[in-house]
């Protein structure tokens, strides 16, 4: 059965025209010669996708991409040099924070002036604004002018407006970036229950492991360039191998130097991997597999006990600072386990020398996990915690099953001591400390 298509994007370009001087222009437009005075930026070139109905989609890509062009050519707000758009349903958009709202009206002005926007009438608006006031939550803030309003504030009024105007489809950029903690997992907490609703969503954010969560399938562009759409796992892990150079910081507590042991060969498992994976020539992951305690060889992993992840790779040159790891994640890319030589055990690179084989292994407690299905990905990098270069990363090197008998009804369980403690309620004096609070004279038993 063939898919019912909310948004269908074909062929779109954006050209820019570029001026060295701003009296180039003046120039131009009065020359008898047409002597162009300037040079031609795409930034969209080609670009050719499909949404289907219900779905949630996401766009990823660098800073100056493309992605925001694209998405204001959907709304409607830039015409495209070429190419056709459909668009089936009602759109409601959440761009760069004050698209659509009026600085100087109050935030209840502009939630009727986006209602108008949308079709719909005062009385119709009037319906919506309770949920719109609980959902954005930012009290007396209401009847004072946007302009007036934070960054943060502003995110939670125009989302509140965005999700309750009912759209058949939601387009959201990066301006939840802006909001706290709390309101962003409100949001995302949101985002699921819209998608159950079969609501079609466009998302888009420099978060990966957001997209990958959210999102079925993913759209990269690059420099205005279609590179991939497809599956979002393996877009956005093929996008996260064209960025080199990735930075963390950690603190390094008890640092020291690793005592490298000798090791005998002898076999070991073959080793898989998804396409999208990064290779190079140089250093060759031969194998990867987890041990019990009995060393052997398992893919079932039960919370509590002790484990060791097992990584072979090959190098035909010298390494001065090597790290290794792995990471166990969702199938949806999530990490739930990052682990690697230089934020666990010594948190120290290690030498590697020319044409060597170097194992290493990571004793661990398989920590209280929800039970499922994981990926396990693996890598090879150099250089410091801070500043290092991914060498060979493999992707899905296999597929593990975690055993958990205890509650799993979230990502990880927790083993607290609980007490339960109790009081007396003085009612008389309660009810005395009440009324004071609001103003009014005791309320006396002895009335009734």
């Amino acid at each position: 059965m063939e898919k019912a298509v909310s948004i269908k994007v074909s062929g779109i370009s954006k050209i820019y025209k570029l001026y060295g001087k701003s009296i180039d222009k003046v120039k131009e437009a009065f020359s008898l010669t047409r002597k162009k005075r300037y040079e031609e930026f795409y930034a969209l070139n080609q670009i050719s996708f499909e949404v289907y109905k219900g779905e949630t989609f996401g766009i990823v890509g660098t800073n100056g991409s493309g992605k925001s062009t694209l998405l204001k050519i959907i709304t409607g707000v830039v015409k495209p040099n070429s190419g056709t758009i459909h668009i089936d349903g009602k759109v409601s958009a959440l761009l760069e924070l004050g698209a659509g709202f009026n600085p100087e009206y109050t935030g209840m002005e502009n939630i009727y002036l986006n209602g108008t926007t949308m079709g719909y009438s005062r009385e119709e608006m009037k319906r919506k604004v309770p949920t719109i006031l609980d959902f954005a939550d930012i009290g007396d803030f209401i009847n004072q002018p946007v302009k007036n309003y934070s960054s943060g504030m502003f995110a939670r009024l125009a989302f509140a407006v965005a999700i309750n105007v009912e759209p058949d489809i939601l387009i959201v950029d990066e301006a939840l970036s802006v909001g706290d903690v709390f309101f962003q997992n409100k949001c995302f907490k949101k985002f699921e229950e819209l998608r159950s609703q079969g609501i079609t969503i466009l998302f888009v954010s420099h978060d990966i492991g957001s997209v990958k969560q959210m999102c079925s399938r993913v759209l990269w562009i690059e420099r205005g360039i279609q590179q991939m759409c497809g599956d979002s796992v393996e877009v956005c892990n093929a996008y996260s191998n064209s960025i080199k150079n990735k930075s963390f910081f950690v603190e390094k507590e008890n640092a020291g130097e690793y005592h490298v042991r000798k090791f005998h060969l002898g076999s070991h498992p073959q080793i898989h991997y998804s396409k999208e994976s990064q290779l190079n020539d140089d250093v060759i992951i031969k194998s990867a597999f987890f041990e019990d305690g009995f060393h052997h060889i398992v893919t079932e992993l039960e919370a509590g006990k002790e484990y060791t992840f097992v990584q072979i790779f090959e190098s035909k040159r010298a390494i001065e600072k090597c790290i290794t790891g792995f990471v166990i994640e969702t199938l949806k890319g999530l990490w739930i386990i990052n682990c690697n030589s230089a934020i666990c055990g010594n948190k120290e690179p290690f030498p590697v020398s020319r044409d060597s084989m170097v194992r290493t292994e990571f004793k661990f407690t398989m920590p209280p996990i929800m039970k499922g299905s994981y990926i396990i990905g693996t890598a090879v990098s150099e250089g410091e915690i801070e500043d290092f270069k991914v060498l060979t990363w493999l992707y899905q090197v296999m597929n593990i099953t975690v055993v958990n008998h205890g509650a799993n009804s979230a990502v990880i369980d927790v083993f607290p001591q609980i007490e339960v403690l109790s009081a007396e309620i003085d009612r008389k004096k309660s009810d005395t400390e009440c009324a004071r609070s609001e103003g009014r004279p005791p309320f006396l038993h002895s009335d009734i």
